[in-house]
């Protein structure tokens, strides 16, 4: 029986002045964000989604006059505080594949730590000699890491628990633009925790196949 769970204890925005630009606890259960229009109940959400990894860069230009996010979150029981600053790229958008900072630890804890505790970083990519933070989480959350082509990132599980309002009411995932079958089956079975190695291989390796006939079959069609 799969106990994976993460929970957000709190989130805290900070302002590029320093100040508290949002500060709130969240409880286990149904927490509802409410305000009037445009008040800044989706760019809450989205600063949940961006700080836990996701891939989003729409942000409105309030959002833009922030510097960073924190998440004091609990993994599987493990209380771990996310750091990610708000970094903006040449034409205004903030970079969907910042790194995160890990701390071990509550976030009021985080804000002075004790000398034998530190934040580490951890960038968008694994390399062999370090980790991504996409494997970071799934590791604290018992998640297996696929290795391939296909990439799957906490963005791609997150893609599955976070609905936007701009992806079509009728998909499950939040939308992309390139998105291949393989990604979405390989992502909902990591979350109904019925991943296979072998069959996510022979998948891969049948893809290829199918791909190498097109292509010959492409290449006799000219001749």
């Amino acid at each position: 029986m799969t106990t994976n769970n993460l929970f957000v204890n709190r989130l805290v925005v900070i302002a590029l002045s320093g100040a508290v630009a949002y500060d709130e606890s969240f409880h286990k259960g149904v927490n509802i964000i409410r305000g009037d229009n445009s008040s800044g109940k989706s760019t809450i959400s989205n600063f949940i989604f961006y700080i836990l990894g996701g891939e989003f860069t729409d942000f409105v230009p309030e959002a833009k006059k922030c510097s960073e996010v924190f998440a004091e979150t609990q993994m599987n029981g493990a209380v771990l505080t996310l750091r990610r600053q708000i970094e903006l790229d040449e034409n205004r958008k903030v970079k969907s594949r910042a790194s995160i900072y890990f701390y071990w630890g509550s976030y009021n804890e985080s804000r002075n730590p004790p000398p034998d505790k530190h934040w580490q970083k951890f960038g968008y990519n694994s390399h062999p000699e370090t980790k991504s933070f996409s494997n970071v989480i799934f590791d604290n959350l018992n998640i297996p890491i696929v290795k391939g082509e296909s990439n799957i990132t906490i963005h791609q599980l997150l893609r599955l628990m976070y609905i936007d309002q701009e992806s079509p009411t009728s998909s499950l995932f939040v939308y992309e633009q390139f998105d291949s079958q393989i990604t979405r089956e390989t992502t909902a079975e990591l979350l109904l925790g019925i991943y296979d190695d072998e069959l996510y291989q022979n998948k891969k390796r049948l893809n290829e196949v199918i791909k190498e006939i097109d292509d010959i079959n492409g290449y006799s069609g000219a001749c």
